[in-house]
């Protein structure tokens, strides 16, 4: 049990929530108290930090952890090591061969640490660009090269800017380059440290049009001299796209360029004569690494599927497609060995490592790949739906949380944005129902064909959002905009089965609004600020007959900082309003007054409020705690009475769904984790 001991660590650190070691998910992970499932896992999934590199073995990846420190974490999430970086803080860009030394880039930064004992052996000041290829290591450690860009300081925009070679040991520039290129500038320094190449971009503010490719900066690859920065060759795509990554065989005496197309290219650094080229398959050498004894060149695409070819005739050697596809998030691609090739990169919140040829993953599998935006039980309480922002709703056995398969919504074919959805979506009670925004308004699907019906118009020059009624039968509509005065808030209610605008309202003067239904869709509920208020504003609870867009009541009183949301209650005649001032409180819509206040235990309520289908309970989200691991209770209430039912102590983080089941007997809680946890509420 010691890699569960090392796991329970580990999500302590990264995805806060646990208040004790309970039942095992479907991973052996351990589950918070009380909870009856873990729904998807938590492993090398975070809505924070994520991983930055992977160690030169393929079996760690860093990441920044929550307590301050440098975290190493193998194939299944588990932090083997943690170390703090002695005076700085900065995420890991690579590693020298044998991982004692790791580079890391910070504010206007790059430095190398000892990654044992966290010491920081050298560092250079720079004006550096966030992303890949804008540092280099050796391999033994001892050097380390850093790109740079335009300086925004009016007293040096002229400025051209420069490559920098640096000296570990000394901890002293030992080259400065200035390259062809006016913008930005990549690097990459060979593994014996001897070779330096650089490319970037290039903008001429000037040019009346487009530079040819035999003149044009943006195309030139120049090698260097790593100890005194003479230039040795150049090298210059003319076909294909700009130089995307370079690599360097072991000894320097080859060099790969990719512009990430499909094709590499091979040069001689001492010269800049062309070698050969290798052709791959479209969107390939994203990412291009040599083996260690360089007789091999593997390229990855924006795919994560994985090209090797032969060095020496450019024989090629095999295709391997990445287990899951990784939509142009490919992070890394290292050799371990003179056979095994190791890819990285991310679907979202989760981390996945593959290798070639094999194919294997060896990240785990399963459960959604970001933060969960729907749950629902389903199917006389047999089945449980989730969704996310990745397009996919997953089906989960109810009694034992065995993920049962998935659901895809698609975009009807061509035009922009066709395909699968992206964004985040939302499932009606009953589970029969789904919507998601694409582009043109809000597409209303069924399931779980997941086939689009019809979209519900949205407006331009507003944010469209949407979500169900409480019985699932009708969408209420929010087309919000930042100028309340000019551009009104409009609200509008859809009937789903005969697509029939039921009725609509317009809300002048109110930023942040909000809308419910009541259960016999005869009433519309908002809540908003009004935006000419004085001081910290004021809150508005406003009651509207829907049919006619009459008001029926209205609730105010001061504003202040919080999150606020509203929910239609049983009786049609009262809602529960999270309040920023009062924290959740009942008001009757109809004559405008404060009926009670829910008897909250903590006087800090997070951003979510939810009501059972039958408007009878309610459950609130409380602020986390302070703290290493802080918990994040749910409360749920009788509406009726106001009283606490019931406190579920803790989830995984940052909450992102609460749901009840039909029976009000189960609880959802869903995370930007990518996780959902299922409790049960029956009993006080």
């Amino acid at each position: 049990m010691i890699a569960r001991r090392v796991w329970t660590a580990f999500a302590l650190l990264m995805f806060p929530g646990f208040v004790a070691i309970a039942a095992d998910d479907a991973y052996g992970d351990p589950i918070p108290e009380g909870a009856k499932l873990r729904l998807g896992t938590a492993r090398l999934r975070s809505s924070g930090n994520s991983p930055t590199a992977m160690t030169p073995n393929g079996r760690f990846l860093a990441s920044s952890l929550p307590n301050g420190t440098m975290g190493f974490l193998d194939a299944n999430g588990e932090v083997t090591k943690a170390v703090r970086i002695d005076g700085e803080f900065g995420m890991v860009l690579g590693f020298s061969a044998d991982a004692k030394r790791a580079l890391s880039s910070g504010y206007q930064n790059v430095f190398v640490w000892d990654t044992g004992s966290g010491k920081v052996l050298a560092k250079t000041t720079r004006n550096v660009f966030s992303g890949d290829n804008s540092s280099s290591l050796s391999a033994d450690g001892k050097v380390f090269a850093v790109g740079g860009t335009k300086s925004f300081n009016d007293k040096e925009k002229e400025k051209l800017p420069t490559a920098v070679v640096w000296d570990v040991e000394s901890n002293k520039q030992a080259a400065l380059v200035t390259p062809a290129q006016n913008e930005a500038v990549s690097v990459a320094l060979s593994p014996n440290g001897k070779r330096l190449a650089t490319w970037g971009y290039h903008y001429d503010r000037t040019a009346k049009e487009a530079p040819k490719p035999e003149v044009d900066p943006s195309r030139l690859v120049q090698f260097w001299n790593a100890a005194d920065g003479k230039e040795t060759g150049k090298a210059r795509l003319l076909t294909g796209s700009n130089p995307a990554t370079v690599a360097f065989n072991p000894d320097a005496s080859l060099a790969a360029v990719s512009g990430g197309d499909g094709t590499v290219y091979l040069f001689d650094p001492a010269t800049g004569a062309p070698k050969g080229m290798l052709l791959g398959r479209s969107r390939q050498g994203r990412k291009i690494a040599f083996s260690p004894d360089g007789k091999t060149i593997a390229a990855a695409g924006d795919d994560g599927s994985i090209q090797r070819w032969n060095v020496e005739d450019g024989k090629r050697l095999g295709l391997t497609e990445a287990p899951l596809t990784m939509n142009s998030n490919l992070r890394g691609l290292l050799f371990t060995d003179n056979e095994r090739v190791v890819a990285w990169g991310n679907r979202g919140s989760a981390t996945c490592i593959w290798e070639a040829p094999s194919g294997k993953l060896l990240t785990a599998a399963g459960g959604h790949n970001n933060p969960i935006s729907g749950a629902v039980v389903t199917g006389g309480d047999k089945e449980i739906l989730t969704a996310s922002g990745d397009g996919v709703i997953l089906r989960w056995d109810f009694a034992k949380g065995k993920e049962l398969g998935s659901l895809t919504l698609k975009m009807p074919a061509g035009g922009y944005g066709s395909g699968v959805v992206t964004g985040a979506i939302v499932l009606s009670p009953d589970g029969t129902r789904a919507l998601a925004y694409d582009g043109n308004g809000i597409a209303v699907y069924d399931l779980p064909a997941g086939t689009q019906q019809y979209v519900i118009p949205g407006d331009f020059n507003r944010n469209n959002e949407a979500k169900f009624s409480g019985d699932g039968s009708k969408v209420v509509q929010v087309m919000s905009s930042y100028d309340a005065k000019k551009n009104p808030t409009r609200i509008a209610v859809w009937d789903v089965v005969t697509t029939k605008k039921l009725g609509e309202i317009e809300l002048p003067g109110l930023n942040q609004v909000n809308a419910s239904l009541s259960p016999d869709g005869k009433s519309l509920v908002t809540i908003g600020m009004k935006a000419e208020a004085k001081g910290d504003g004021e809150f508005v609870v406003t009651g509207w007959e829907l049919a006619t867009g009459k008001k029926r009541g209205e609730f105010t009183e001061p504003g202040g900082y919080g999150s606020f949301a509203v929910a239609a209650t049983a009786d049609n005649k009262t809602a529960v309003v999270l309040s920023p001032k009062s924290g959740p409180i009942v008001v009757d819509f109809v004559t405008g007054a404060k009926v009670r206040a829910l008897d909250l235990e903590s006087k800090q309520p997070g951003s979510m409020l939810v009501v059972s289908p039958d408007g009878k309970l309610a459950a609130v989200s409380l602020r986390p705690n302070f703290g290493p691991t802080p918990k994040v209770p749910v409360q749920v209430f009788d509406i009726e009475s106001g009283k606490l039912q019931k406190t579920v102590p803790g989830g995984t983080g940052q909450l992102s769904v609460l749901s009840f089941s039909a029976d009000r007997k189960t609880l959802l809680t869903g995370f930007y984790d990518t996780t959902a946890l299922v409790w049960d509420i029956s009993e006080k």
